[in-house]
């Protein structure tokens, strides 16, 4: 005789009601571009209208909208769409919201895991047809220059189309869903990168890995990616984007300058005493002030001022001074 089936009781399943409907697609609308930061939707009684409900579902979305941080909806004045800055990046009805540092990097280590995999596989298995598609990509991206809002939909595009190239239908769609909380987040980056000035290097890495994946070379394409990934949070770029101020670098103090002597010293005698003030004085700054920000041109203008005898060994002490300190 079998043992009988095992018993448990079921939770009623939640469905969707019309006003996460409508707000889940006026959020698609946000991020294909379609709606932008700073433009004002329609009167709730419009939006009824349009998407054929009732006002009370419209009022839920916008209700939905507005706890999350996307929509500023003040009685005469109409429902606005906030600026990147001043709004939680996004919401998605599946994975949450990205509102601090560690859920960005949590989403951001995600997203470089996933794109590891397609852009190695791309670089095996992309057609010449699909190479053909990924330059007009880039070169959409390229002619975005000095507009954010273009920028940040030619180059999701991109990566999409990319993940496409890479033949995997399971992971072209988790793809889609991270991305869904991160393009506000990434519209915000691209935007404090291009008033740095820094969207040359920003593009030079994305061609970088398409050329990778042309010449099939997936570990060039891979290390091209990590380093844009690392010129989108460097330097206080992604606590700007997500609204936080700027927190400055602490000195590095004491325990790097005691070190920094003893090794020089150690290297060149006394002469230490005259070339670690020097190099910072190069920088405009006392040796007390340094911070690791400054760290790799320091050490750069240290090495510049020793004999050639000693460049190896600098070499060598240097890199373990920015390894422990950097």
């Amino acid at each position: 005789m079998s043992d009988p089936a095992p018993t448990f009781t079921a939770d009623t399943l939640e469905k969707r009601s019309l006003g996460e409907h409508i707000a889940a697609h006026l959020q698609e609308l946000l991020l294909d571009g379609r709606l932008k930061p700073g433009d004002t939707l329609p009167s709730q009684r419009e939006l009824a209208q349009q998407y054929g409900t009732s006002v009370a579902a419209v009022r839920e979305a916008i209700s939905i909208l507005s706890a999350s941080g996307v929509l500023d909806a003040r009685p005469g004045r109409g429902t606005v769409i906030l600026p990147v800055t001043q709004q939680a990046p996004s919401i998605n009805l599946w994975l949450g919201a990205v509102h601090d540092e560690a859920e960005a990097h949590a989403f951001l280590d995600t997203r470089q895991a996933l794109e590891h995999y397609t852009i190695a596989r791309a670089a095996r298995h992309a057609t010449p047809e699909q190479h053909a598609d990924l330059l007009s990509h880039l070169h959409r991206m390229r002619d975005a220059q000095g507009e954010p809002e273009a920028f940040i939909q030619a180059d999701l595009a991109l990566h999409m189309a990319i993940a496409q190239a890479a033949g995997n239908p399971v992971v072209l769609r988790l793809l889609r869903a991270i991305h869904m909380p991160l393009a506000n987040l990434l519209r915000a980056i691209s935007t404090d990168l291009m008033h740095a000035g820094r969207f040359p290097a920003l593009y030079t890495t994305h061609e970088q890995i398409i050329h990778g994946i042309i010449r099939r070379d997936p570990h060039a394409a891979t290390q091209a990616f990590d380093h844009m990934l690392d010129q989108t949070t460097e330097g206080g770029t992604l606590e700007r984007a997500l609204g936080h101020p700027e927190r400055p670098d602490p000195p590095l103090g004491p325990p790097f300058l005691e070190d920094l002597h003893w090794n020089l010293t150690r290297l060149i005698g006394p002469m230490a005493d005259i070339l670690i003030p020097e190099a910072a004085s190069e920088l405009g700054l006392d040796p007390d002030a340094l911070t690791r920000t400054h760290l790799p041109r320091y050490l750069g203008n240290l090495a510049r001022q020793l004999p050639d005898g000693k460049q190896a060994e600098w070499a060598a002490l240097s890199g373990l001074l920015e390894k422990r300190y950097g």
